[in-house]
């Protein structure tokens, strides 16, 4: 018999926990906005150079060959940008979508008549829209479980305190803008129904995803998780004999997408008349424009699939979780290392909760009745939840709809994260582009992952893992003495994750959700620490 359910925590220190969450990351967000060395950001001269265009020429800028210097920029670059060498020719950016740039634009343009430093305000306006990409974050995961809202709050949290998430959002670029885009259809989608398929609901969504598209091109997963959504209401639930017919399915998808290709057309018709008819997103340009970047081809070449994929690995997780400046400020190895145990512990967790979950979907009917008639549980089964973390029948006892509902928003978000995760994989086909934050338009879903996966692991960790970590510290001992050098931090490393443990089980008992709400702490604590240790001494000119 499971232990009873931890109560959730009342909405007044929800609404406290979120509100400190957003006022965390906006201070820390802004500390990076201010104290970040200038243009140390990747790519952040090219769209500032986008965004100075816009306000001084009041229309869009041309990509055009030489506006990716390779020389100037590895120069520039090793000389940590010197006030002395010009950013100007620095405009490899102009292929990208206006929306962002039209905005950033007026901010320009209001801070040069005000004389306020361009950049920083700039970058203040990513991190504003950073801390409403929050928001939203914490409105759609709870749309999905609404008797949960830890896990919203952790989805939120590991958002604002990734140190790369917070030093990306802290710059000039259209990523944070388009983050909110995608995360604001996700949240409209969550909760709708075959019912709410209406032409005006769809017209919603065709502006939404018009708006996403003109912002970044890498938007396309918001227009996969409304098709899905669309496919899975009008389609699938009605076991592919949709309420209306597949004609209504067609009128639907016509209303959506064609509202977001018709948002789209001025600009797309513009690209045609510079680029050609046969490049209208400006790509193909931008492939003869950015000619000088290392390729996969060029880096298989050269040094094979063994490199490209230990590089490929590597380098990925380390960016997701910080390497500062232009891919050439790291933080210590044993930062990633510790990093790594946090990764595989939400990993593990996240496996051990789908199998737990999986073995109480086959637990008989009649055996969830009687464990829900059992004092300790029977306010967990009288409120049945598909996001409950507790091992009980209660996804028996949930209705057919309800538990249709979490699978859908479960697709959804597997749609979302597998989307951005084929996205990074295909430009890489291409490029040598190994940077983790190409990953980050599924922070949201990749955030409540990992929130879901250190839960369990800290609330019911198995009986056996303690004992395991045991054993690996011993074997580490006993190997290193055999070849006369003990890896004394893997022994404290595993020693010190075995402790965590421990102690994030006996806090998640007397405090439900402390350990969690500990371990973002200390995340946030390191993006802090980054900033001062690695960020402003090893960029600043």
């Amino acid at each position: 018999m499971s232990e009873s359910r931890a109560p959730s925590p009342s909405p007044a220190a929800v609404r406290v926990a979120l509100r400190a969450i957003v006022i965390a990351y906006l201070i820390i967000g802004s500390m990076y906005a201010v104290a970040t060395p200038p243009w140390q950001v990747p790519d952040e001269p090219a769209h500032y150079n986008y965004v100075r265009h816009v306000a001084l020429y009041g229309t869009l800028p041309e990509l055009r060959p030489g506006d990716y210097p390779a020389a100037y920029l590895e120069e520039i670059k090793a000389r940590r940008f010197a006030p002395e060498l010009s950013i100007e020719p620095i405009r490899y950016e102009s292929h990208q979508p206006p929306l962002y740039y039209i905005l950033a634009a007026a901010l320009y343009r209001a801070a040069s008549s005000l004389a306020l430093p361009d950049l920083v305000v700039l970058r203040a306006f990513s991190v504003f829209l950073g801390a409403l990409t929050l928001l939203v974050a914490f409105q759609l995961i709870h749309a999905l479980g609404p008797r949960d809202p830890v896990l919203a709050l952790g989805a939120s949290a590991f958002a604002a305190a990734l140190p790369m998430h917070v030093a990306m959002s802290a710059a000039v670029n259209n990523d944070t803008l388009a983050g909110l885009f995608v995360a604001t259809i996700a949240w409209r989608l969550i909760p709708m129904t075959a019912g709410d398929w209406t032409p005006r609901r769809a017209l919603g969504l065709g502006a939404l995803l018009g708006l996403a598209f003109l912002t970044k091109m890498q938007s396309y997963v918001a227009f996969a998780m409304v098709a899905t959504a669309l496919l899975w209401d009008l389609g699938y639930a009605q076991r592919w004999r949709p309420l209306g017919g597949w004609r209504r399915v067609a009128e639907v998808a016509v209303i959506v997408f064609g509202t977001a290709l018709l948002m789209a057309l001025p600009w797309l018709l513009r690209n045609t008349h510079l680029y050609g008819l046969d490049d209208p997103l400006g790509l193909a340009r931008h492939d003869r424009v950015v000619a000088g970047q290392l390729t996969t081809g060029e880096f298989l070449a050269q040094r094979g699939w063994p490199a490209l994929v230990t590089s490929f690995v590597r380098t990925t997780f380390q960016s997701f979780w910080g390497v500062f400046g232009w891919m050439g400020v790291p933080m210590p190895p044993r930062v990633y290392q510790a990093l790594g145990v946090l990764t595989l512990l939400a990993a593990f967790g996240l496996g051990l909760y789908a199998w737990r979950a999986h073995k109480r979907s086959r637990l008989p009917e009649a055996e969830g009745l009687q464990v829900a008639r059992d004092g300790s549980q029977a306010t967990a089964s009288a409120h049945p939840d598909a996001w409950n973390l507790e091992p009980a029948a209660s996804s028996q006892l949930a209705s057919h709809p309800e538990r249709r509902r979490a699978t859908r928003g479960r697709v959804l978000l597997l749609v979302w994260m597998l989307g951005t995760g084929a996205g990074y994989l295909w430009w890489n086909t291409t490029y040598l582009q190994h940077q983790g934050r190409y990953l980050f338009p599924a922070i949201i879903p990749i955030g409540l992952a990992v929130t879901v996966g250190l839960r369990e692991v800290y609330r019911r960790p198995p009986r056996h893992l303690l004992p395991a970590l045991g054993l690996a510290a011993a074997t580490f001992i006993a190997v290193g003495m055999a070849l006369g050098d003990v890896p004394w931090f893997a022994v404290a490393l595993t020693a010190l994750t075995g402790g965590t443990v421990w102690a994030a089980q006996h806090l998640e008992g007397r405090w439900p959700d402390s350990a969690l709400a500990l371990t973002y702490a200390c995340l946030a604590a390191l993006t802090l620490f980054a900033l001062h240790a690695y960020v402003i001494p090893y960029l600043t000119p």
